[in-house]
């Protein structure tokens, strides 16, 4: 009896975890959100088909955004820069229900089988990533919604990206150099 009692409240415990945690599901268009996403370079939205992947990280302060541990990205492009639900929603892990976690989005090019944004900086194809933000009260993970919007929009099921995040290549290594020895070469000459 005590095992059956151990092992029932072990289950028990286990759903109740699981319960508190809250979700989210990866999106820029739906109830409340609006949010294309453009080419930072040409301000061409997305096309569809596009081979971007774009991926959400998470954190309980500004300064701990990271990948979450279960993956909630996207490559399903719609037309005008829109991507789509993308399936159920994910438990983020660590986050209460009704808490205000802070977000960030990155996102690459996944041409070639990229499918990390590490591997991505390794390409050079990466995008720089975008402002670290938080979600606001009238949303949260009970009642999630377009942070963006002024007076927040509640959009259950559905997580508000910011409005204006447009996809810029990372610069190469070598292209910061070659700025950073032209700056040193400006000032050693205007020294002279």
């Amino acid at each position: 009896m005590k095992k059956l009692i151990t092992i029932v409240a072990g289950v028990l415990l286990v759903n109740l975890a699981a319960m508190a945690q809250g979700t989210v599901s990866l999106a820029n268009v739906g109830a409340g959100l609006n949010s294309p996403v453009r080419y930072f370079a040409t301000g061409a939205l997305v096309g569809a088909g596009d081979p971007v992947t774009v991926e959400l990280l998470a954190g309980t302060t500004a300064a701990s955004v990271a990948p979450l541990g279960t993956a909630v990205t996207t490559t399903t492009w719609l037309a005008g820069g829109y991507f789509g639900v993308g399936g159920a929603e994910k438990v983020l892990p660590g986050f209460a229900a009704g808490s205000f976690p802070f977000f960030q989005l990155r996102a690459w090019n996944n041409t070639g089988g990229v499918n990390t944004y590490a591997g991505a900086l390794a390409a050079n194809q990466a995008y720089v990533a975008g402002p670290v933000f938080q979600l606001v009260a009238g949303g949260g993970l009970n009642g999630l919604g377009n942070p963006a919007a002024s007076p927040p929009v509640p959009a259950p099921a559905l997580f508000g990206m910011p409005t204006g995040w447009t996809l810029n290549l990372v610069p190469e290594p070598s292209t910061l150099l070659l700025g950073a020895l032209g700056a040193a070469a400006l000032l050693f000459r205007r020294r002279k």
